[in-house]
């Protein structure tokens, strides 16, 4: 029974190999791709492709299956384009994303301090002699420095008294390196200081620095000290002598002191004018503002912020040897406005640079700029605030991490006019008053806002799978299925039937 099965098989299998051989090549060809297309169709897992290859499927049912397919190819083309529209405009969030981040993890500001008379003026006798300043020269180096004693880079109309004046002969001295002579030193303007409870001496917490107030000191800058603990008394705490009875007899503006708290690194923030007859208790908070690691793909003019490694960026400007920080790059910016003005920039006022440094002649020229040298101007902003003279426009972005430090200053006020009535000496001695400053933390914690991508690359990724999924209810993996299908069984079945056509034209010539 079992030869007789067999029999039977040849029997089949030479009548289908005849059967195939008087139809048409092009028909089996095409029965073939249909039947290859009809088997991707059924185990794809793309809904309702199969249906339009169903053996048993009527003409009509194919035609509305189509016509789904398509109004749901439509519907995904057109949200495909939209999400690709929304990603394109990288639109940002900001959001808190920390509202107890402890302190510690920052350094303690950087304090900086300033007197309003920037010279120790009973030190001049000494310079004199140490620069061979004659007698007739005198009166001129006097009014020079009486300038000096009084600048700042809001304030260079002092050196209009200069104007007409034979400056020329003056030339060969170093006035900046004069100024820092005789500046103030510290044990002259510090006593009482204190660091987290402890005594310290005020030299080694203090340095001088230069600054656009002047020569000042700063505390801080270079050793970036933490501290964890809140509460007055906690940070740093110093009594600042005026020691009015050295200061520059010719000069008439007000007596006082100039406070500044920035971040380390960064050169000079708002400074505070302070009368010398005022106890300050200066509470110190933070807020802190970053952009996550997904907007650094995207151009700094976009992201509206620069980081530090950014150099090529045409918005990366800053001081020599600092880092980017906004208040930097306006530093810097002022210094190229001093150049294009006057040809050179006030050292005093900056830290040492290649920049070429004013000498004495050119102080006037400065003095003649002021008024264009006092206001920053945003680029664009003058379709909306009025001014009356113009500002210098520095295109100057803030860094992607930046820290705002903010005060919150109690003054305890001594009435000068009623300082013979027992009250502390050291105010009573009206050349040498003097007030007591300290600086703490307010709290332990720090807010923290994050500025992000509203629709980032992985959110464009979902949606993509979410609506693929809602119009054809396929995947990545039936993506996977669909590439194979196209990239090797597709090709495979042309090679193959290429070969076997080749094959029979061979063996027919040889027949032949």
């Amino acid at each position: 029974m079992f030869i007789n099965q067999v029999r039977r098989v040849k029997r089949n299998r030479t009548r289908i190999a005849a059967w195939k051989q008087q139809q048409p090549p092009k028909a089996i060809c095409e029965s073939e791709w249909i039947d290859l297309i009809r088997r991707y169709s059924i185990g794809s897992h793309i809904h309702g492709f199969y249906q339009l290859f169903w053996p048993s499927m009527r003409r009509r049912m194919r035609l509305l299956w189509s016509l789904a397919l398509l109004c749901a190819l439509i519907v995904l083309i057109y949200v495909t384009y939209l999400l690709a529209e929304r990603h394109q405009r990288k639109q940002f969030h900001t959001i808190v994303d920390d509202s107890h981040w402890p302190i510690v993890n920052i350094a303690f500001p950087a304090i900086l301090v300033c007197n309003k008379n920037h010279l120790n003026w009973s030190r001049l006798p000494e310079i004199r002699e140490r620069y061979n300043i004659s007698d007739a020269e005198l009166p001129l180096v006097e009014r020079a420095l009486t300038a000096f004693d009084a600048v700042t880079t809001s304030h260079l109309d002092v050196f209009e008294s200069l104007r007409g004046e034979p400056l020329e002969m003056l030339n060969h001295l170093n006035f900046t390196q004069i100024v820092i002579e005789m500046a103030w030193r510290c044990d002259e303007m510090f006593r009482e200081c204190s660091w987290l409870t402890m005594e310290r001496d005020c030299c080694e917490l203090f340095r001088p620095r230069r600054l656009p107030q002047g020569p000042c000191f700063a505390f801080n800058e270079l050793e970036k000290r933490p501290s964890a603990e809140t509460g007055l008394g906690t940070g740093i705490s110093f009594r600042l002598m005026l020691n009015a009875d050295r200061h520059a007899p010719a000069n008439r503006e007000s007596k006082g002191f100039v406070l500044d708290v920035v971040e380390p690194g960064v050169w000079t923030g708002f400074p505070k004018n302070v009368p010398p007859y005022a106890d300050l208790n200066i509470g110190l908070s933070a807020v802190y503002h970053f952009y996550d690691s997904g907007t650094y793909s995207l151009d700094s003019n976009q992201r509206e912020c620069l980081m530090d490694y950014e150099q090529d960026s045409k918005q990366f400007l800053t001081l020599l040897g600092f880092k980017y920080m906004l208040e930097n790059c306006q530093a810097e910016c002022q210094q190229h406005y001093m150049l294009n003005y006057c040809n050179c920039t006030l050292d005093l006022f900056y830290p040492p640079s290649n920049h070429v440094a004013c000498k004495l002649k050119d102080l006037p020229c400065l003095a003649a700029h002021n008024h264009l040298l006092q206001n920053f101007e945003q680029p664009g902003e003058k379709s909306f605030v009025a001014q009356t003279e113009a500002g210098l426009i520095c295109d100057c972005l803030y860094n992607c991490k930046s820290l705002t430090l903010l005060t919150d200053m109690r003054q305890g006020v001594f009435l000068p006019w009623k300082a013979g009535n027992g009250s502390d000496k050291s105010y009573s001695e009206s050349n040498n008053r003097s007030i007591f400053v300290n600086f703490y933390y307010d709290k332990g914690v720090i807010l923290v806002y994050k500025t992000s991508l509203i629709y980032s690359w992985i959110d464009l990724i979902v949606s993509f799978g979410a609506i693929f999924q809602l119009c054809l209810g396929c995947s990545i993996i039936s993506l996977l299925e669909l590439c194979f299908f196209g990239l090797f069984d597709v090709p495979r079945f042309f090679w193959t039937h290429y070969k076997s056509r080749r094959i029979g034209k061979d063996c027919l010539i040889n027949t032949k």
